[in-house]
């Protein structure tokens, strides 16, 4: 299972189209995707691909990411019904859910950050996993990075993306040395949405990400039928299959199927989780309170625990 970041800081520069189109292209050459909308915006799950958000009981990779929620992988799985799908392919989603919004405060508790969303899909059956990463280097982001096998980035080619690319870079760093993985490497940069022709300023700017030396792959242009297709549930790969776009997006899925070839060394996961005291004292006191009676069964109520789930 090959594990693909679409990441950049930098907001509105295409990545969720980014991530919706390449699944989707996997999808369509016959493999098993799994997209994961990362982003508590949520544009992937609602906008992009018109399905509903959770109601707040349902399981969530929400309450996953945060331990109130323990169950199997397959239970946070919704397909994708409105997509072109090859023979013994599948694209399903892990859509966005309440409470993701305030995942930052409680991810930021756990005394090792960062393994949270590997733990959650070590054992999912897919062939490609597509994480659309928030406009944030932020702890959600980390938890992307760590799990990674490697990241697309989607830039505009003006300015702020160099300087952007650049703090990519920095939080790179910064998270192979907090969680002690090996370099993640750039399965590519993908340019888009700018006008065509190209302008001079954004064809001097494209030169200049050039420079970083990461592998450039197809352009994806601004254009309406992205909006069209978002607007009508389905991938632009489905609703619009030979416009510039839709080839871009399966010349970017050739790539990722051709780094899954070359089998990528994955990111080791923790065997044990940590030792939280908060959750040993709960256990303790839901167990007491099912066997215990008489005057035995208050003692623990004064130490910290979680709520009950």
């Amino acid at each position: 299972m090959q594990i693909t970041s679409v990441v950049n800081q930098k907001g509105g520069v295409g990545k969720t189209a980014l991530s919706v189109g390449t699944a989707a292209a996997l999808a369509e050459r016959g493999r098993r995707v799994l997209l994961i909308d990362l982003d508590p915006q949520g544009h992937a799950t609602t906008e992009m691909l018109g399905l509903p958000e959770l109601p707040s009981e349902a399981p969530s990779l929400a309450k996953a990411l945060t331990k109130a929620w323990k169950g199997p992988v397959e239970e946070l799985v919704v397909p994708h019904p409105r997509s072109n799908i090859g023979p013994g392919g599948a694209f399903d989603v892990i859509p966005t859910a309440p409470g993701m919004f305030d995942l930052i405060r409680r991810l930021d508790n756990f005394r090792v950050p960062g393994w949270q969303l590997a733990r959650v899909i070590q054992f999912a059956n897919y062939d490609h996993v597509i994480i659309d990463c928030p406009p944030a280097l932020d702890l959600l982001t980390n938890n992307a990075l760590a799990a990674t096998h490697g990241i697309l980035v989607p830039v505009q080619p003006d300015r702020t993306s160099i300087r952007a690319l650049r703090l990519l870079n920095d939080q790179l760093a910064f998270v192979q040395q907090a969680v002690n993985r090996d370099p993640i490497p750039y399965f590519g940069v993908v340019p888009g949405l700018y006008r065509r022709p190209m302008s001079s300023y954004a064809a001097a700017a494209l030169n200049e990400l050039q420079s970083f030396g990461y592998p450039l792959l197809p352009h994806v242009p601004l254009g309406v039928v992205m909006n069209e297709a978002a607007a009508h549930g389905v991938p632009v790969t489905t609703f619009a299959p030979e416009t510039t776009q839709a080839v871009a997006f399966r010349q970017i899925a050739a790539v990722l199927d051709d780094y899954s070839i070359q089998r990528p060394a994955p990111a080791v996961v923790p065997v044990a989780d940590e030792f939280v005291f908060e959750d040993f004292i709960t256990e303790v006191a839901r167990t007491r309170d099912a066997n215990d009676t008489g005057t035995r069964k208050r003692l623990y109520d004064l130490l910290p625990k979680k709520p009950k789930q």
